[in-house]
Order: C-alpha cells, then structure tokens, then sequence
C-alpha cells in the first residue's frame, strides 16, 4: 500500500472513531448536571445509600421485619436527612427545580413509608408505596447525568 493510501485509511480510520465517540455522547439524551468533585462524590455516595436501603427495605418486608423496614426508609427520609446536615452548600445552588421536583418527594415518601409501616400498614400497601417512591428515582436517572464541572 502507497503512503498516501496509508494516509488516507488511517484518517478514515480516525475519522470514523471520532464520530462514533460522539456519536455515543450525542445519544445520551438527559440533561447534564455539572458537579464539582466533592459535590458529585456526595450525590453518588447519596444514591448508594438509597439503593443500600431500597435493598434493607425490601428484604424486610420480606420478612416481616417492620422496626428493619421503618428504619431503613426513616435512614433516607427528608427529616434525617435534613437533621444531619452532610450536604455540601455549594450543592442547593447547583439543583434544578426539576431535579428537586424528584428529590424532596423520594424523600418525603421515605419518610411517609417510615411512618405506615410502624402504623401497621400492609405489606402490599408499603410495596406500592415504594414503588412510587422509586418512580423518583428511575424519573430523575432518565433526565439527568452528572458530568464534572468546569474548572
């Protein structure tokens, strides 16, 4: 194969990559959330907690474990949340309303499935109700992405 041939299949080649890398980009559709290190560390360290307690949560009522369930959601209800404090300040600012528009009732619906399954709420009503929770959870990771943020 000639030089210039070589030249021209390994622009191609490269030409092809870069179009599917953007491509790939391109086909993710949501909205971009731009985080700092520490903020985005903080949002995915929350989200594992919520997949740790949706798992504690589950496996309780499988069980009948009320007091496991109840704290499990109370772990992750807003009232908690708020009376420790953790988030980063710099993080309230960076939230769309939208993205809140998911957060606060997840929240809430922690606390409120907290509160029912102490009261003595069936099981199938707690397993409805953490299904609407998790309508949050799957509406908010189909709109958004986290990227980093500028520096």
């Amino acid at each position: 194969m000639r030089r210039r041939d070589k030249l021209i299949t390994a622009f191609c080649l490269t030409a092809f990559l870069a179009m599917g890398r953007a491509g790939a980009e391109d086909a993710d559709m949501r909205a971009p959330l731009a985080l700092t290190a520490s903020e985005k560390a903080f949002v995915l360290d929350q989200m594992r907690l919520f997949v740790k307690s949706l798992e504690q949560i589950v496996s309780g009522l499988a069980t009948d474990d009320r007091a496991a369930v109840a704290e499990a959601a109370a772990a992750r209800g807003g009232r908690r949340f708020q009376a420790e404090g953790k988030m980063p300040e710099t993080l309230a600012g960076r939230f769309p309303d939208r993205w809140t528009g998911f957060g606060r009732p997840m929240r809430a619906g922690f606390d409120e499935l907290a509160r029912r399954v102490t009261e003595g709420e069936s099981k199938n009503q707690s397993l409805a109700r953490l299904g609407e929770i998790m309508r949050n959870c799957v509406g908010c990771h189909a709109a958004y992405r986290i990227v980093d943020a500028p520096n």
